[in-house]
């Protein structure tokens, strides 16, 4: 019979888990605006636009936040990012999008 190492018990089954969290997604009109957000968060977040099909329509920002701790982060700099979009171009319009799929209107209101 073979001898059991004393810690065989807690190795024998490993599980990872690997957790994966939707991009955060903003919702932005006119397209300059939506460029505009991107720029602003830079190459560090990563932000992608993806242009809405008519000159008018509505244009998607996504961010792939690198993990589920840092989400919180990625929203934080959106909503940041949101207030200078808003100051420099008044009349664009900003929402995020939640997990659940409810939009909130970026910037947010000061409290």
């Amino acid at each position: 019979m073979r001898a059991r190492s004393p810690w065989a018990s807690t190795c024998d089954r490993i599980t990872i888990a690997i957790v994966v969290k939707p991009p955060v997604i903003v919702h932005v009109s006119p397209n300059d605006a939506a460029e505009l957000l991107a720029e602003l968060l830079g190459e560090d977040y990563g932000a992608v636009v993806s242009p809405g099909a008519e000159p008018a329509a509505t244009a998607v920002v996504n961010v792939e936040p690198i993990d589920g701790q840092r989400r919180g982060v990625v929203i934080y700099r959106v909503i940041q990012a949101s207030r200078t979009v808003a100051e420099q171009m008044p009349e664009a319009s900003m929402f995020l999008v939640t997990e659940e799929g409810s939009r909130w209107r970026l910037p947010p209101p000061a409290i």
